[in-house]
């Protein structure tokens, strides 16, 4: 941005706004306090503010000033004022200022400034257009009509500039990468307080993207393009290439992704076959009929290493101590299948799981997996052992994932009245939905879960059931160091024989994400030996404020409720009470709760730590 002097206006009337708002600080280091006292009077900010800024007398440094230096300095203030002021549209403040020495035994000086802004600088001539090929492209013609800049108004520095930037980039980020502005001119009269502003863009000639050439030999080239977000021949937009540059880093079939699109090799589609339907139809960009400019992109890709390893331990209160192993074939073949297993060993759960993963569909989000799973596992006081195999349909949409499923399970176990097993064939289908300002330490979000499976014993089924289980949570934002986090889960098994109901299918509630207070899936109906074999009917809610007293350190109240029931006529909450201690910790929120038992006096308080996200 410039200033123009217009014909007739004193040189020292002519200013610079952007020269204006740049802060005249003395390079002087942090200040002691008592040096110089600096008051200013008759304006607010942020004229104050943006004043105070920019007064050398009001700076900071790290030595005493000499009385010289604080004269010196104070001299300065008045054109510092002036400049403060002329990016807000006040030319021709009326400044009254006063310097005071020290008195007696001390060492302050007092600056006293009493400020009148004047008159408002007006805008009486106002020019802003757009020119080229692109001046009716709706994003252009949308930031030309959302500037603030209007005839009449005070000139603000700041709604120039914004109105500057929003129409370049507007073009920019529409493939007019030769944008430039024609005219970019403020021309301001203080004798009459009067602004005149010329901004004219001129959109040049448009890009688009070209083909787009793999340097890599991992993978198919056919099936490594569907990567791409964009096609050969939509308008260039750097955005774009940004995408490409992630969807292909979230696979982990690289190490190192380099995309590079240079302007300078831009060519000329040619226009094949055009000269027909030019002649009938004349293209509004006459550049069109000769061809776009076309910018190609090559990627290259190096390479992952084939295996991936994976160690994990940890220990809460609900698993005790537990271990994971895992390994991941990321190179299967040519077309991005990849192999894992893995193996999680805990006091509860014992689990040995893999999966065959193929992309489909759109492959940055979307996958066919092929399963199969054995299990050694404790639901409430009872042990489950099961095989399983499956295939799950994995989708990704704009705020979760879906997951369409059938799976085929053997499963083993002991209610208390002998061994039993069951097999089950069920389809199943799985939404969730997440958004959070910050996933590991959320201070506003909220997530939903909802699973809904079945099986009939028509389809190689031991028994009919239909089952759904649904969950929210919620962090709230009190203030900028307090929140609410709340938490509900709900399910349900209609079924004519629940007897016939595996435990890896019933609901138990208790532990450090259910009731706490509560021993882990103590919270159920139970067999005539007193164990706790699962229900039908399962509600839980908590309600939990937390406070974080020192950067992520905090201290947390919570309230948990929840019952599971075969009857929904029988439920009878189990309710806990509690204190713990926050750290949102770099793998997420580490938590200790102290928690009391209302409706169990065998346990006066159960200490409970997890790890993990809120949400």
């Amino acid at each position: 941005m410039k200033y123009v002097r217009p014909r007739g206006y004193t040189t020292t009337a002519v200013v610079g706004l952007a020269a204006a708002g740049m802060v005249a600080l003395v390079l002087i280091p942090r200040a002691l306090a008592d040096d110089v006292d600096v008051q200013i009077k008759g304006i607010g900010n942020p004229l104050e503010s943006n004043v105070r800024k920019s007064l050398s007398v009001a700076g900071d440094h790290k030595q005493p000033w000499s009385p010289d230096q604080i004269q010196r300095l104070f001299r300065l203030a008045p054109k510092e004022i002036k400049q403060a002021l002329q990016p807000y549209g006040y030319f021709n403040p009326e400044i009254n200022e006063r310097l005071k020495q020290p008195s007696g035994n001390s060492k302050t000086w007092h600056a006293r400034f009493n400020i009148k802004h004047g008159p408002a600088t007006k805008i009486t001539r106002l020019n802003i257009d757009v020119e080229g090929p692109g001046d009716q492209l709706e994003a252009i013609q949308s930031a030309l009509h959302s500037t603030e800049l209007k005839k009449g108004k005070r000139l603000v520095e700041s709604q120039y500039s914004d109105t500057k930037s929003a129409l370049y980039n507007a073009a920019y980020n529409a493939g007019y990468l030769d944008a430039k502005f024609s005219k970019s001119a403020i021309r301001v009269n203080p004798k009459t307080n009067t602004a005149e502003i010329d901004l004219v863009l001129d959109t040049g000639e448009r890009y688009y993207f070209g083909p787009v050439t793999f340097d890599q030999d991992l993978l198919n080239d056919k099936f490594v393009h569907r990567y791409v977000p964009f096609t050969p021949g939509q308008p260039y937009d750097a955005e774009q290439l940004i995408n490409l540059q992630l969807a292909l880093s979230d696979t982990d079939y690289f190490s190192q992704i380099e995309i590079n699109a240079p302007r300078d090799k831009a060519t000329r589609a040619p226009a094949m076959n055009q000269w027909f339907y030019d002649l009938i139809y004349p293209p509004q960009d006459p550049l069109q009929s000769i061809g776009e400019l076309r910018i190609p992109v090559t990627v290259k890709a190096k390479p992952s290493k084939g295996q991936s390893y994976k160690i994990s331990a940890g220990y809460g209160t609900d698993t005790g101590p537990r271990l994971g192993l895992g390994v991941k074939f990321r190179h299967l073949n040519q077309y991005g299948h990849q192999f894992r297993t893995d193996l999680r060993i805990s006091q509860i759960q014992r689990t040995l799981q893999s999966s065959y993963d193929i992309p489909i569909g759109d492959v940055t989000q979307d996958k066919l997996s092929f399963t199969a799973t054995i299990s050694n596992q404790d639901f409430g006081d009872i042990t489950s052992t099961l095989y399983g195999v499956g295939v799950t349909r994995d989708t990704g949409w704009q705020l979760g994932r879906q997951r369409a499923y059938i799976k085929l399970e053997r499963e083993y176990y002991n209610l208390g009245y002998g061994s039993r097993n069951s097999t089950l064939l069920y389809p199943g289908y799985n939404i969730t939905l997440q958004k959070a300002d910050n996933l590991l330490f959320t201070h506003k979000g909220v997530s939903l879960s909802l699973d809904v499976r079945g099986a009939s014993d028509k389809l190689l089924s031991s028994t009919n059931f239909i089952e759904g289980d649904f969950s929210a949570h919620a962090v709230v934002p009190v203030t900028a160091k307090t929140r609410i986090v709340m938490r509900t889960e709900l399910g349900a098994i209609e079924t004519d024989n629940f007897n016939e109901v595996p435990p890896s299918q019933r609901f138990f509630a208790g532990g450090d994400r259910s009731v706490r207070g509560y021993a882990y899936q103590s919270i159920s109906p139970t067999n005539s030996k007193n164990q706790d074999v699962g229900g039908r009917y399962l509600a839980t809610g908590s309600v939990e404020g937390d406070w974080f007293f020192y950067k992520k350190f905090g201290v947390a109240a919570f309230f948990d409720a929840g019952d599971v029931t075969d009857s929904l006529g029988n439920f009878s909450f189990k309710r806990g009470v509690g204190i713990g201690f926050r750290w949102g910790s770099p793998v997420g929120m580490v938590r200790l709760d102290l928690a009391h038992p209302l409706d169990d006096s065998s346990t006066p308080v159960r200490i409970h730590f997890s790890l993990g996200p809120d949400l």
